[in-house]
């Protein structure tokens, strides 16, 4: 008996038309304009086909569909909201995160790993700690 080895590949559970690439996304969304029926244009691009909404904008002007302006500078400007609070959130960690590493430390040490039975702290540096940190 003659035995074959078959290749198992993994199928992907992510729909088909989430995968598509801009040119393939641009061809089937002539024909999914034409059965759309939602309120929204952008939103309905943005979900059906996994992209983001200036994306979604930019790929539905260029195949012909016009995007009131006001709508167009609205959606810029709640994405770069939502950027500027990202960031915000991050910094804000980052701060929380460093604040743990200087929870014992004077003028001289930004941490104080402990004191010698003199008195006397052991610990990183500020110089030492700036290094690490950047």
């Amino acid at each position: 008996m003659i035995r074959t080895e078959i290749k198992m590949t993994k199928k992907s559970n992510t729909p088909k038309r989430k995968r598509l690439r801009k040119p393939e996304r641009l061809n089937a969304a002539k024909s999914w304009l034409e059965t759309y029926n939602g309120k929204s244009v952008v939103s309905g691009y943005a979900k059906w086909f996994g992209v983001d909404k200036i994306c979604a904008i930019n790929e539905l002007k260029s195949i012909g569909v016009v995007i009131p302006e006001m709508l167009e500078k609205q959606i810029i400007r709640s994405h770069q909201l939502l950027i500027e609070q990202r960031r915000e959130k991050r910094e804000k960690q980052n701060r929380e995160d460093a604040a743990i590493f200087l929870v014992d430390s004077d003028e001289n040490f930004a941490f104080i790993a402990g004191y010698t039975f003199n008195g006397v702290p052991f610990g990183l540096t500020n110089e030492e700690f700036d290094q690490i940190v950047i």
